[in-house]
């Protein structure tokens, strides 16, 4: 190696110091705070809108400590406006969406049934879920409630911060098995998934590294190209292949060997599916046609003409439209909402053009507006970039009574720039 190459090196070593000094600096004096990112807000709007509509979701409690219980319950609509992008959720499997696992879950139910697997799910029709959890790790936790849909992914909920005090090292999960032994899922067999890991890692390891130690990589490449394989393998290498080859095998028999004889009860992965009935369907009197919608985009408003048909008994008054997790209300909406819904996804901007409620028998064009900034910061100002411009949610009336009726609508949307 001449001077000049040697100048150059060391140059470039320079170079690299005085980056990292300077990253290291820069790591030491500018405030760097932990993220507490949405991911929810990256999915597309015709999703998290026009797939699974959710209402009346809870998380409680707000503050738990290591060990406690917490319970996260809600209802969801699966939409009528279906994405023909989404696949159907001919398989679906109700899940929690979390910061890793910071709460063990104990169960979830369906329309009060226990679900572990997944099944079916009917669109155009409801469910009511009730998911118990144990807290684990403490800290400020954004908790989803969500279905993976096969060949569509996650469809997250509405999200609540839980919090959990405490420290993780009081942290305990005991069950009892079919023998009758209780054991701690949190600390149970934790050597022996080490030993596992080690083992097979540094099977691999040896046998990776038996070959580093000939002619590297791009050497043996050359020499596969030009003239194949047979001058790369030796008789020695095959018969350290064999060798190897021989061990796996044995020791896959003798670990299923080993654990039949220490677990001689034990219960497959289960491989069916949960088959739970919707909820009944709830007499409802309100009809919604959606004639036209229009979204302002200077205005971040939302505008849908409706006809609305009331076949009951008493007048019906809109009070709340909810989408992708996000509620418009106006005061009739405000003193039915749940005061610990996150207050992030809450937006007071819904007005009518006629306030006045829809008599029974009366069929009325009413012209709503969703005006707020949660359309742009909940990103849902996107869905007129989707391939089908269309938007869909939960219309909430009440009637005289108090009685609260549900309507699914969805409609297309035109982007318009000045209020028609």
């Amino acid at each position: 190696m001449n001077i000049k190459s040697i100048f150059k090196l060391g140059v470039l070593g320079l170079y690299g110091a005085a980056i990292g000094a300077a990253s290291l600096a820069l790591t030491l004096t500018v405030d760097v705070n932990t993220a507490a990112a949405h991911g929810e807000r990256s999915q597309e709007p015709f999703l998290r809108m026009r797939s699974i509509q959710w209402y009346d979701l809870k998380w409680q409690p707000k503050v738990t400590k290591v060990n406690d219980i917490a319970t996260m319950t809600g209802k969801f609509h699966l939409a009528e406006d279906w994405p023909r992008a989404v696949g159907k959720p001919d398989r679906a499997f109700f899940n929690v969406g979390s910061p890793s696992p910071v709460f063990v879950r104990l169960s979830t139910k369906l329309n009060g049934e226990p679900t572990f697997i997944s099944g079916p799910l009917i669109i155009g029709r409801d469910y009511e879920f009730e998911v118990k959890l144990k807290a684990r790790i403490p800290g400020r936790h954004h908790m989803h409630a969500m279905v993976n849909v096969k060949d569509a992914g996650p469809i997250a909920g509405p999200a609540a911060w839980m919090n959990i005090s405490g420290s993780w090292d009081d942290f305990t999960n005991p069950v009892t098995t079919l023998t009758g032994k209780t054991i701690d899922l949190e600390t149970f067999n934790f050597s022996n998934g080490i030993f596992w890991h080690v083992l097979w890692t540094g099977l691999g390891v040896f046998w990776i590294g038996y070959f580093v130690a000939k002619p590297m990589f791009l050497p043996r490449s050359r020499v596969l190209l030009a003239y194949g394989d047979e001058l790369l393998t030796s008789p020695t290498d095959r018969k350290f292949g064999m060798a190897i080859a021989i061990l796996t095998c044995a020791l896959v028999w003798g670990g299923y060997r080993y654990t039949e004889s220490v677990h001689p009860y034990t219960i497959p992965i289960q491989a069916g599916e949960s088959k739970v009935e919707p909820m009944p369907i709830a007499p409802n009197p309100v009809a919604i046609k959606v004639t036209h919608a229009n979204y302002d985009v200077p205005g971040r408003a939302l505008r849908v003409t409706m006809e609305i048909t009331n076949n009951g008994d008493s007048a019906v008054n809109i009070g709340e439209f909810t989408t992708a997790g996000v509620r418009f209300v106006n005061p009739l909406g405000q003193k039915h909402l749940d005061p610990d819904y996150p207050k992030e996804l809450v937006a007071t901007g819904l007005t009518m053009d006629d306030d006045r409620g829809i008599e029974p028998g009366e069929t009325r064009e009413v012209k709503m507006e969703a005006k707020d900034a949660l359309w742009e910061v909940q990103r849902l100002m996107a869905l007129l970039g989707d391939p089908e411009s269309r938007f869909g949610g939960l219309l909430m009336t009440w009637d005289d009574d108090g009685n609260r009726y549900i309507n699914s609508i969805a409609g297309a949307v035109i982007p318009v720039f000045t209020k028609l």
